[in-house]
């Protein structure tokens, strides 16, 4: 039985293990030593250095200042964002594999079907998503290499002038594009991920609703449904500890994830807001324009995943428990 947890979410555990985020098996001294490094020079340092250019420089017009404050906004709130995912490296890989255990495999058609869908949906979503974000940093850092000068992808303070060889330039430029792709992928490949994982628990309350249904019954010689109270409390039972391993996945899913959601919010709403002033101060024909509305809809979809999933996630509850207040046989117990 190939692992849930590793069918749907392949793609987007690769790559945070190559960004030192994630480990298949125990996180090595090595493997957090190339976290934090990574994390430090391509994603704090240069976010700092792009802030502090910012800040002091008098000579740079609107549309420049914005959009750096853009990059400044997204990029500081992955500095926030992905600080669970250094200091509670252990705590959230147990997290996202909780359902790849083997208990959680599908029994019957049914729950082999819902489970399905999950993962098809899981893989669409970091497989669209990823080339969403390729399309944007393409768009972001390939149009400075066809325009006169040496013109680069951020304005950042550098205690140098890039442009004085070709040397500082391509080294500069290969350093700005490795912090562009550090950034884009580390603070965003995370978030088809946990909303994902929100997606797989209502799959589970699915399986758990189904099972409600059905509890007890089996089929007879004429293919209809019969209740065999043999059966009732041993599937009661089971139930039961179903219901509770999916309230601890979800109570430790708030726990690991919360931090993260919170500074993608708070970030999307700010980097938002300085994308559609970037859209006026450009042309619409022009390559900026087409990297702001690439960088909107890559931000609207990072919030669509936790909203969507989300409310998925609490209507499938509701259902559970109304299922449990409207089922007779649980009155008859409750009695």
């Amino acid at each position: 039985m190939v692992n849930l947890i590793t069918k749907s979410f392949s793609l987007n555990l690769k790559l945070l293990k190559i960004m030192g985020l994630y480990s298949f098996g125990n996180t090595s001294i090595l493997l957090k030593v190339r976290a934090y490094v990574l994390y430090f020079v391509l994603l704090v340092v240069t976010t700092g250095l792009i802030f502090f250019k910012t800040v002091t420089e008098k000579s740079a017009n609107n549309m420049e200042t914005n959009a750096m404050v853009a990059y400044v906004a997204e990029s500081g709130s992955f500095c926030f964002k992905l600080v669970p995912f250094l200091r509670n490296g252990e705590r959230i890989r147990r997290c996202i594999n909780f359902f790849g255990q083997e208990m959680f495999a599908p029994k019957t058609d049914y729950e082999r079907n819902i489970l399905k869908e999950c993962i098809w949906v899981c893989r669409r979503n970091s497989i669209v998503y990823f080339y969403g974000i390729l399309v944007t940093l393409i768009g972001w850092n390939s149009p400075v290499l066809f325009v006169k000068g040496r013109k680069l992808q951020l304005r950042l303070w550098l205690p140098y002038d890039p442009s004085t060889t070709v040397l500082r330039y391509y080294s500069t430029f290969f350093f700005i594009t490795a912090a562009n792709v550090y950034d884009a992928f580390a603070g965003t490949i995370i978030d088809p991920l946990i909303g994902g994982l929100a997606y797989h628990a209502t799959a589970q309350l699915k399986i758990l609703k189904y099972n409600l249904q059905h509890i007890g019954k089996h089929l007879d010689g004429s293919n209809k449904y019969v209740i065999n109270f043999h059966c009732v409390h041993k599937h009661l039972k089971n139930c039961v500890n179903h219901h509770k391993k999916i309230l601890w996945f979800i109570e430790e899913y708030e726990e690991c994830f919360s931090w993260s959601i919170f500074c993608q919010f708070a970030g999307s709403l700010l980097t938002i807001c300085f994308c559609c002033i970037g859209l006026i101060l450009v042309s619409i024909n022009s390559v900026e324009a087409f990297t702001y509305l690439t960088g909107m809809i890559d931000i609207s979809f990072q919030i669509l995943f936790y909203c969507h999933y989300g409310t998925l996630l609490y209507e499938e509850v509701k259902k559970c428990i109304e299922l449990v207040c409207e089922t007779r046989l649980s009155c008859g117990f409750l009695k």
